[in-house]
């Protein structure tokens, strides 16, 4: 009978310790929880405010709505994200009217055989002009060219968009290849360095 209540008494001893260290674990984890929660105060314990979609975001995504023959409607699904991006990462020019994003590369991208971008070339990715024809678009861009004289640029644009086609020819790009945006047919131009 002894060794009943003995093995009873180890039986409740077990037990007892794993609730123990249960309620140990898990104030850890409220703990930890908790300390992930926590927000910043500033001083004065005032605690800081959500931050809202800054406004030159908002303005931005505008100007690239005007266009809706340009850019298709899911464009605009991920385009305020990748604005957020280019303002980190201060690849986002936005003067007077004119949004102009850029990537500067620093691995190799082969597009095709042809169309291949190595290290410290620059890709213009957008180039918008809120009042299309006052000639802001051209002075953003031929400043921008300018400062990467040195450089190789690249840069899409849809087949059908003649206009910007003619503008970049202008300019001393040439065509390298052809490329796709989903279903659309877009062309790879580049203006080597100089």
């Amino acid at each position: 009978m002894s060794a009943v209540i003995l093995y009873n008494f180890i039986y409740q001893y077990i037990i007892e310790m794993n609730n123990k260290s249960r309620k140990v674990t898990r104030k850890r984890q409220s703990n930890h929880y908790k300390s992930k929660r926590r927000t910043k105060t500033l001083k004065g314990g005032k605690k800081p405010e959500k931050v809202k979609k800054p406004e030159k975001v908002k303005k931005i995504v505008k100007i690239f709505q005007q266009y809706p023959d340009i850019f298709p409607s899911g464009y605009f699904r991920f385009l305020p994200a990748t604005i957020e991006k280019h303002l980190k990462n201060k690849t986002l020019r936005y003067t007077n009217g004119v949004v102009l994003t850029w990537t500067n590369y620093k691995k190799t991208v082969r597009k095709t055989p042809k169309c291949v971008m190595k290290p410290g070339d620059v890709k213009i990715n957008q180039l918008v002009n809120k009042n299309q024809g006052n000639g802001m678009a051209k002075k953003v861009f031929l400043s921008f060219m300018k400062k990467r004289e040195k450089k190789t640029v690249w840069l899409e644009v849809r087949s059908d968009n003649k206009r910007a086609i003619r503008f970049y020819n202008k300019n001393g790009f040439r065509k390298v290849c052809e490329t796709k945006f989903g279903d659309i047919k877009g062309v790879l131009m580049k203006r080597s360095c100089r």
